[in-house]
C-alpha cells in the first residue's frame, strides 16, 4: 500500500464502461493516448485465455470471463500502486460493482468512471455485425467450445436483439455504479462525439492539469 497523499498527488483512474459495441476500446485509445495513459482491456486478457486456456462448454468460458476480471483488477491495482496512472475498460455486470468498489478503497487513486450510452438498438446491429464479418476473436461469440475441431464449420452466432438485452443490459452493463464521479456520453453516433470537448471533461474529472500526464 502507498502512504498516504494529497488528491493532487494521486495517480488517475480512467474507467470506461459500457454495453457492448458502444465504441470503448475505440474511446480508451483515443483518451488514454491523449493522456499517455497505458490502457488495460478485460477483452485483451480474455482472449489470451481463449488461445492459451480454451474451453469446452459455456461454464468454463463463464470461468475465463471471471478469471480475466480478477487479472484486470490484479493488474491495475499494481499499475496504482506503482504511483502510475491508467485506463481500465471493461463491461462492469451488476454483481461486479461492490468488487470495483472494494477495488478502489484499496488502491488510493483519484477514480472516474466514463460511460458510454446510446441507443441499444444501435449497439446490438453493431454487435451482431461485428461477428458477422469476423471483426473480433470468434471465442467471443461461440457459447459451447473452443477452439473449433479440425474440420469444425463455424456455427451460425448470430445473436437475438431478445438475447443482447438479456445477457447484457439485463446484467446492469448499460448503467454500472461503482462509486466514482461518472460522465456519460452518448455513443449512437461517434461521430458526432466532440473528443476534444470529452477530453476536458474527462481531464476535470480526474484532476489532470493539460500536458500532466504525458510529462
Amino acid at each position: 500500500m502507498c502512504a498516504r497523499r494529497s488528491e493532487n498527488d494521486l495517480p488517475k483512474l480512467l474507467i470506461i464502461a459500457g454495453l457492448p459495441a458502444s465504441g470503448k476500446s475505440t474511446v480508451a485509445r483515443r483518451l488514454a493516448g491523449a493522456f499517455g495513459m497505458p490502457v488495460l482491456e478485460k477483452d485483451d486478457l480474455k482472449e489470451a485465455l481463449f488461445d492459451t486456456v480454451g474451453f469446452r462448454n459455456y461454464p468454463e468460458k463463464r470461468q475465463l470471463d471471471v478469471a480475466a476480471n480478477a487479472v484486470l483488477l490484479r493488474a491495475a491495482g499494481a499499475v496504482l500502486d506503482a504511483g502510475e496512472s491508467l485506463c481500465l475498460v471493461n463491461n462492469f455486470r451488476r454483481d461486479m460493482e461492490d468488487g470495483v468498489r472494494d477495488f478502489l478503497a484499496a488502491h488510493p487513486c483519484r477514480a472516474g468512471l466514463l460511460l458510454l450510452t446510446g441507443n441499444a438498438d444501435v449497439f446490438w446491429r453493431r454487435y451482431a455485425e461485428r461477428d458477422r464479418v469476423g471483426a473480433r476473436h470468434m471465442a467471443h461469440a461461440l457459447p459451447d467450445h473452443y477452439p473449433l475441431l479440425p474440420g469444425e464449420p463455424m456455427p451460425d452466432t448470430a445473436i437475438s436483439r431478445a438475447r443482447f438485452r438479456e445477457i447484457f443490459e439485463g446484467l446492469g452493463m448499460a448503467d454500472p455504479r461503482v462509486g466514482c464521479p461518472t460522465l456519460r456520453v452518448d455513443m449512437t453516433d461517434p461521430d458526432a462525439v466532440d473528443f476534444n470537448g470529452l477530453t476536458d471533461r474527462v481531464s476535470e474529472m480526474l484532476g489532470i492539469v493539460k500536458g500532466s500526464e504525458n510529462e
